[in-house]
């Protein structure tokens, strides 16, 4: 009897080894097709991410990424793409999702890339190099610039310069003084564009630096803390400062 049931026992595992296993996850070959929105125009050159992680690469001419073995279910995308605003949101895969999924992206307005309107102020681009050599702030050169290309601001500041980045009402990333404040109501930093005080600015708002991209500027300056800002911008810059330099 013994025996018999040692056998039995047996048999019921190489059964269980050999059964299936339902929950595991299938992965295929995901196509994510980009076009502007409300038109068939498709993006070329857009960078892809994909859950944060995988750098799918850019788009190609038909405006196509290509995700090999993704696995089946959610993922978050993030897409970058020069004269269109910064794109994150969730798509799903699974053998009843067709392909290619085709996402649609939102281009930047005219009106969002017309010439600044602000404040003059004392400071100029023949001084980046004095304040540079201070080491007040975190400076970006040309080069880096170049290096950055296709990046919009928002991520350039927050991932190489720990830039403190909230999310205005309509989705806007804007750059603020990191502090316990309360989220609804962040102490915003001043920005200055080419010797224009552009914010603090009677009517304007913070600045969405998803729509500026690092390959439009010549040179950037953060100050993140208010002791840190130059002095041209002391009374201002009661939350820290950007400057921004164009080319």
């Amino acid at each position: 009897m013994r025996i018999a049931r040692v056998l039995s026992l047996m048999s019921i595992g190489a059964a269980m080894l050999s059964a299936p296993r339902a929950e595991a996850q299938e992965t295929r070959d995901v196509q994510i097709r980009l076009r502007r929105a409300g038109d068939t125009v498709s993006i070329r050159g857009a960078t892809v991410t994909i859950d944060h992680t995988i750098e799918a690469g850019t788009t190609d001419t038909a405006g196509i990424v290509r995700i090999p073995d993704l696995l089946d279910g959610g993922h978050i995308i993030e897409v970058v793409a020069r004269g269109y605003q910064a794109y994150f949101d969730n798509f799903n895969t699974g053998a009843s999702v067709q392909q290619p999924i085709q996402l649609e992206l939102l281009p930047i307005a005219a009106s969002d890339t017309a010439k600044a309107k602000g404040q003059k102020t004392a400071l100029s681009f023949a001084g980046f190099n004095a304040r540079l050599a201070e080491r007040q702030g975190k400076f970006f050169t040309r080069a880096q610039l170049d290096a950055a290309s296709g990046r919009p601001l928002a991520n350039l500041l927050k991932t190489d310069a720990g830039a403190f980045i909230v999310s205005g009402p309509h989705g806007e990333s804007e750059l603020a003084l990191r502090s316990a404040s309360s989220a609804s109501s962040p102490c915003y930093a001043a920005v200055v564009q080419d010797g224009l005080r552009i914010y603090p600015y009677p009517g304007a708002n913070p600045p969405d630096l998803d729509k500026i991209f690092a390959e439009a500027l010549t040179g950037i300056e953060l100050y993140p803390r208010p002791a840190t800002v130059p002095a041209e911008l002391r009374e201002a810059g009661k939350c820290g400062a950007l400057v921004l330099w164009t080319r």
